[in-house]
């Protein structure tokens, strides 16, 4: 499954049988998840914040670490 960080459209491949936590500020409505195949028929996840910002962990790291750090 891919998991993509938007606006930035950054992507995180999920491995078979693993999970993530997304983590956001205490406010109602704080993400909108959007979930659908796409023509390579991957399962992708758009995370988009809409009044916070999230952080998606992986086996406890910042899975998009890298490309905000």
């Amino acid at each position: 499954m891919t998991i993509v960080h938007e606006p930035e459209c950054f992507e995180f491949e999920l491995p078979i049988k693993e999970e993530v936590v997304i983590e956001t500020e205490p406010v109602e409505d704080s993400v909108y998840l959007r979930v659908y195949q796409d023509e390579k028929s991957r399962t992708i996840i758009d995370v988009m914040d809409s009044k916070s910002l999230y952080v998606v962990y992986h086996k406890g790291k910042d899975a998009f670490e890298e490309y905000i750090g």
